[in-house]
């Protein structure tokens, strides 16, 4: 967290010497009341009236060093809570896929959202009150060596014991805001889910269960927001106990030291000064405990890939012939998906995938697409292993098109371009490979025409025959499909179909549906079966297909 603050040094100089200059008010306040203290023992008129003039003055200082201070401080905490939020939304869009897929999205969700928002509102005030505190100690103590040596040598004695009863609280402080950070991603991932199924809970008449479990979600992030806020107000008024008592041991020992004649404007400054001591150690642990849990939390949030995790992705795709699945093995945690799969697939050539629901189609492609690499087995692309192979690099040669299709707030021309420059003999090769030539008719503004959040103003068909122009524009080497068809009329199904089988790319599709004079035009099926990869040519796969419905 220290780095981070560092990396705006100006910043961080002018934000020290906004709290610094903070002191100079504190010092002057004190100094003021304690002579005005002097004037009451002394009962000259013309000295309060001189005094109380100053000690007005002093407070108006005071009032204008602190909006000075403000207007110092506010700036970096503006920027390095904004280079905070940019730097998580980097991180994690940097991730790779499978790091990514460690977490649920509403969790990033709740880091980029709830945990900054804390972070905000409660670091740099603690940050703040932690440096005056730290300036008004070390101050304190300066000026009370100077005026009663023994004195001093005891409050830092006793400053320290304080110091170290304070600090048993801070992993107790720590595991607190942990836990109130978890059960906040909880939350948040459960309020977007049932928000997501609202309609399905609705039209099942289920939405009551599902609101139980949100209260109860609610009600335990409350309570934990709660707990710690209660233990730092008790840890906090249990600190304030120990300078209170400390307070008056200091009074104690000064008034019993007291002779005749003493200057009572020198005894209030000592004792003002002692106590100057005290009391910022019994608020500097509580914030110190403040400043850690939250910026643990960022440190969290920020934290990079491990290097190992990249360290042998160093290498580039290049893919010329072959790719060979050798005793590939998967499995969702107790459920065995493949078992032993092996399969050779020929650059250039149309695969189609084909089995029964839940066999595992999708989840064949994730493998051959890197999304998954906790397999037993290999995956070789000329034989090199997938998962040495960088995944930028092998990003930059694949496409796919699945079923759901995500679409930006943004004009047509971008959605399939995604903002890179195309010359516009291949933007028109991909709209009209996928269809796309009728509802730019029917758009006035043809490409720049807008499309709402994620595709409302289309229909299911326009948003998917857009996914498609983006995958086709790429010219990837490897096109993976998912059902791309699945919410086309049977005439655009056709078109899509052929548009994809005509690509100059290696194609690996999952489909259902079966277009006579196209569906032929596979190379070869993959079918999954019991777990294992069964590569047939497609005239032979379409016999076996045929005597089992005459077999029916």
């Amino acid at each position: 967290m220290t780095a981070l603050l560092l990396e705006d040094k100006k910043g961080f100089i002018r934000y020290l010497i906004g709290c610094f200059i903070l002191l100079s008010e504190f010092l002057l306040t004190n100094y003021a009341i304690a002579k005005i203290a002097g004037v009451v023992q002394s009962g000259d008129l013309s000295d309060l009236l001189k005094y109380g003039i100053f000690g007005f003055l002093a407070f108006v200082y005071a009032a204008v060093v602190f909006i000075f201070s403000r207007l110092l401080r506010i700036g970096f905490m503006r920027d390095t809570t904004l280079r905070i939020r940019r730097r998580a939304f980097e991180n994690i869009m940097t991730r790779t896929t499978r790091s990514f897929n460690r977490k649920l999205k509403n969790e990033y969700i709740s880091n980029l959202v709830n945990d900054i928002n804390t972070f905000e509102g409660k670091y740099f005030h603690a940050l703040l009150n932690l440096i005056f505190g730290a300036e008004i100690y070390l101050a304190s103590l300066l000026i009370l060596f100077f005026l009663e040596w023994d004195l001093a040598l005891i409050m830092v004695v006793v400053s320290f014991v304080i110091f170290l009863i304070n600090r048993s609280f801070q992993k107790r402080t720590i595991r607190m805001q942990e836990d109130v950070q978890r059960s906040g991603e909880r939350f948040t991932v459960n309020i977007a889910n049932t928000f997501s199924g609202l309609e399905i809970l609705k039209l099942n008449r289920i939405e009551e269960r599902f609101l139980s479990g949100s209260k109860r979600e609610t009600e335990q992030l409350e309570t934990r927001k709660a707990s710690v806020n209660i233990f730092t107000f008790w840890q906090g008024r249990f600190s304030n106990f120990l300078g209170f008592i400390t307070t008056i041991l200091i009074l104690y020992y000064i008034i019993s030291r007291l002779e005749p004649g003493y200057d009572l404007t020198r005894v209030m400054f000592v004792i003002s000064m002692a106590s100057s001591t005290i009391w910022p150690i019994t608020e500097i642990m509580p914030l110190f405990n403040v400043l850690k849990s939250n910026g643990t939390i960022i440190e969290n949030i920020l934290r990079k890939e491990e290097d190992g995790e990249r360290s042998e992705e160093q290498k580039p795709y290049d893919f010329k012939k072959t790719i060979e699945v050798q005793n590939l093995t998967f499995s969702y945690g107790d459920r065995r998906i493949i078992t032993k799969g092996n399969v050779i697939l020929e650059k250039g050539k149309k695969y189609l995938l084909k089995g029964a629901s839940g066999a595992g189609k999708s989840t064949f492609i994730q493998l051959l697409s890197k999304v998954y690499e906790d397999y037993e087995g290999e995956i070789l692309i000329d034989g090199r292993d997938l998962r040495e192979i960088s995944e930028d690099s092998f990003n930059q040669n694949v496409s796919f098109i699945y079923q759901d299709v995500f679409l930006f707030e943004d004009t047509i021309r971008n959605n399939i371009c995604l903002y890179r420059e195309y010359e516009e003999t291949d933007i028109n090769r991909a709209v009209e490979g996928a269809g796309l030539l009728p509802l730019l008719k029917k758009k006035e503004k043809g490409m720049e025409e807008a499309i709402e959040e994620n595709g409302k103003n289309l229909s299911g068909g326009e948003r998917q025959r857009i996914s498609i122009a983006r995958a086709i524009i790429r010219n990837p080497q490897i096109l993976f499909a998912d059902e791309v068809t699945s919410s086309l009329d049977e005439h655009l199904g056709r078109l899509v179909e052929e548009t994809i089988l005509s690509l100059d790319t290696t194609v690996i599709a999952i489909s259902h549906r079966f277009y006579d004079g196209i569906t032929e035009k596979y190379d070869a099926v993959i079918e999954i079966k019991n777990g294992g990869l069964h590569l047939k040519k497609m005239e032979d796969y379409l016999k076996e297909v045929r005597v089992l419905e005459e077999n029916l």
